[in-house]
């Protein structure tokens, strides 16, 4: 099932694309795309992500059953801003 997260930012795209690519590549993560849209994925979770003015949506297409949907929210949020 997939669940889509809007999350507010004050970063740039940029520096937060930036951002974003150094976590995935320490973690493991595959991710392709702009500062405007892409995809990442993960062994425990993967999606999509876009920017609509200083918002991020986020759209989880699949996920790890042990991986609480809880956790996958907070560690978003996190990230992004």
């Amino acid at each position: 099932m997939a669940r889509t997260f809007s999350v507010d930012t004050r970063v740039a795209p940029t520096s937060l694309l930036a951002r974003v690519r150094k976590a995935a590549r320490e973690n493991g993560a595959i991710l392709v795309g702009d500062e405007r849209s892409g995809r990442f994925s993960h062994e425990l979770v993967k999606g999509e992500y876009r920017m609509v003015g200083q918002t991020v949506m986020v759209t989880i297409t699949d996920k790890h059953w042990l991986l609480p949907w809880p956790v996958v929210e907070v560690r978003l949020r996190e990230l992004v801003r």
